[in-house]
């Protein structure tokens, strides 16, 4: 009778598994590592381009849902419009991907518009007190996650050093003060001059008094710390208004006024054009700056609906993804700043055509209108530019790009300009044309 054949003999066939393993030599264990790490980084890149690719696609649809609703909207299409938007409010979310967040605040403003339309009411949105504040609190945020308020502060404030060289006393009139976050650094720079400043005026425009008194007890502070004498008073309301014009007289011999506002689309902040731009003349300012969205030319009151919304779309697309590109997806400064600001925003842009919407035509491009006004450019080539881009210098924003053209400075995202700085002087042959008393007269045929 045959043995067995033992099951350690050489004939019998063994498990890979259970034939040990010879120690590799350096370079063959080097080999294998590598060999793995290789094929892991496949597998995470083959991932990586999935999710992209799925991102992108959720992306693009929620893009053609966006604007086969503004599209319904725009032919009167309202039922039709209002069942699209239960599908892009399941897709967007305000704390997703940019294009997520997009979609939730423009399917908002699109609901807010179909209501408006049925009602067949577009009243603009109330700026009250506790939403001026809230509003502060979010623009510190924005100032602090994007260089495009510093754009504004920096640009402005190089201008007005500038055109106040060899004067000692300066009457600034802002006609959106805010938190005056701006103004501290001019006073650091009048402050640093040779020459002794006597005084700084300071004339804030805006919605609460209570804010207003908060901002000026701020500055007061601060200019007192730098050894300058300050003064500040608070207008409630709009520069056009303003039923007493003497609160912007100026009250001491060689006193030189300046203006300045940063002009958005959030609420009105001039009140009748017409009037602002007649005391514009009156003040006789050495300079007005200015810095304005570049949205006008895509929701201009003489564009459709589609148009204004798809200038909209490109232009707070590029913010969104401006701000993201500093801040993470979880950031609540962020969600604050994209809620309060852009959000708002772009309801008014789309649901009620405007920050203000009268029988009056608003005017959509400041620049432009002070130049139909004959008020001069004046350049802000050289030093604002300079210290333009050195801001943007100065912090790790990629995709910011900084153009001089025309003697105004644009601030872009990815070459796509998100604001223009300007600065303007008063017709140089009509400082008299229009003196205080007339302008008196004027405000008291216009209330």
């Amino acid at each position: 009778m045959l043995q067995g054949v033992p099951s350690s003999s050489p004939l019998t066939p063994t498990p890979t598994s259970m034939v040990p393993k010879r120690p590799l030599s350096p370079s063959q264990q080097q080999t294998q590592d590598q060999s793995k790490r290789h094929h892991h980084h496949h597998q995470y890149i083959t991932s990586n381009k999935e999710l992209t690719s799925l991102a992108e696609s959720r992306g693009l649809h929620l893009l053609t849902l966006l604007l086969q609703c503004a599209e319904a909207i725009s032919t009167d299409r309202l039922t039709e419009a209002f069942d699209l938007l239960p599908e892009i409010t399941e897709l967007s979310s305000p704390f997703g991907s940019s294009p997520e967040r997009i979609a939730a605040y423009f399917s908002d403003a699109l609901q807010s518009r179909i209501i408006s339309s049925c009602l067949g009411t577009y009243p603009p949105l109330p700026l009250k007190p506790d939403h001026a504040r809230k509003l502060s609190l979010a623009f510190q945020s924005y100032n602090a996650l994007s260089p495009l308020v510093k754009f504004s502060h920096f640009t402005a404030n190089q201008a007005i050093y500038q055109a106040v060289e060899g004067v000692d006393r300066v009457h600034v009139v802002d006609l959106d003060i805010m938190q005056g976050l701006q103004w501290p650094g001019l006073f650091h720079m009048l402050a640093s001059r040779p020459g002794k400043m006597l005084s700084v005026r300071i004339t804030g425009l805006g919605a609460s008094t209570e804010l207003l008194e908060a901002t000026g007890r701020r500055m007061s502070d601060f200019a007192a710390a730098l050894g300058i004498g300050f003064e500040f008073c608070a207008v409630e309301g709009k520069i056009g208004d303003v039923q007493d014009a003497s609160v912007f007289a100026s009250r001491y011999e060689n006193e030189v006024t300046v203006v300045h506002w940063m002009h958005h689309c959030l609420y009105d902040v001039t009140g009748s054009d017409m009037i602002t731009i007649q005391l514009l003349r009156s003040l006789r300012p050495k300079l007005i700056t200015i810095v304005e969205q570049d949205l006008s030319q895509s929701h201009g009151q003489g564009s459709d609906f589609l148009g204004r919304f798809v200038g909209a779309l490109h232009y707070y697309s590029a913010l969104f993804d401006a701000l993201g590109d500093g801040a993470g997806t979880e950031n609540l400064e962020r969600h604050d700043v994209e809620r309060q600001l852009f959000g708002a925003e772009i309801r008014n842009i789309l649901a009620v055509n405007g920050p203000k919407r009268t029988g009056e035509a608003k005017v959509e491009l400041w620049a432009e209108e002070l130049r139909r006004a004959q008020f001069e450019p004046v350049s802000l080539a050289g030093s604002p530019a300079a210290q333009a881009g050195l801001l943007l210098g100065m912090f790790p924003w990629k995709g910011y790009t900084l153009v001089e053209e025309n003697g105004c400075l644009k601030l872009g995202w990815k070459d796509l300009s998100l604001l223009t700085a300007s600065a303007w002087r008063p017709p140089s042959d009509s400082w008299e044309e229009l003196d205080q008393q007339g302008v008196q007269s004027l405000l008291s045929s216009s209330s």
